[in-house]
């Protein structure tokens, strides 16, 4: 599968990651990501897109009092199996899905800097990371795809291993048109002690929002 960022994946495969959080920092680069530290049953790194390869812009939807439909059970989830879990795609799958599920008003998706001296993607996961690290109940749900290759990089632990796509991954054209799946879409969540629960949905201004 092409991605929007280059992780050098031996193995692809859609999932759900749940475990506590460790630690976050922004990866700059020809495709900037937000890297965050997750640990459930063992290492694992979630690599957030904050630009794409191609320079098209990130557009997103930030909502850190998050309340999900009934069809997205994410306590049970933040209760459930520590680590990654796979999850089947397609028009019979259980994955995520950002236009048929009704998770966000995807619509009105605007667009959010990954830095800069106003409001940018980088303050806002800042303060939310550091929340969660002080709140030892405060667990991480990520929606995405399942890399694993030699030792971390960015942490330094090794295995690597973790999930990246977290964004929208339908609408896509040209050549990223090969990642198109139903139920197969990114979002991150942290789910706080109190039963708080921070939401960040990504997509790129490139995708369209009516597929067939």
């Amino acid at each position: 599968m092409t991605a929007r960022s280059v992780q050098g994946a031996q193995t692809s495969r859609y999932g759900v990651l749940v475990g506590r959080l460790k630690d976050g920092v922004e990866d700059g680069g020809k495709s900037p990501r937000y890297e965050i530290w997750v640990q459930g049953g063992g290492d694992f790194r979630i690599a957030v897109n904050v630009r794409s390869v191609d320079g098209s812009e990130v557009l997103a939807h930030y909502d850190p009092a998050y309340t999900p439909p009934a069809s997205l059970d994410l306590a049970a989830l933040a209760a459930g199996p520590a680590g990654f879990t796979a999850i089947a795609t397609g028009p019979n799958g259980k994955g995520l899905d950002c236009l048929r599920d009704n998770l966000l008003p995807i619509a009105d998706m605007s667009p959010l800097p990954p830095d800069g001296s106003g409001v940018n993607l980088r303050n806002l996961l800042d303060g939310q990371i550091e929340r969660a690290k002080a709140d030892g109940a405060a667990v991480v749900v990520a929606f995405g795809q399942y890399f694993n290759k030699g030792a971390d990089e960015t942490f330094k632990f090794s295995p690597e291993q973790g999930i990246h796509d977290i964004h929208m991954m339908q609408g896509n054209s040209g050549k990223f048109a090969s990642d198109n799946q139903i139920r197969g879409d990114g979002a991150l969540f942290i789910r706080f002690g109190d039963g708080e629960t921070m939401a960040l949905f990504v997509r790129f201004d490139t995708q369209a929002i009516t597929t067939a």
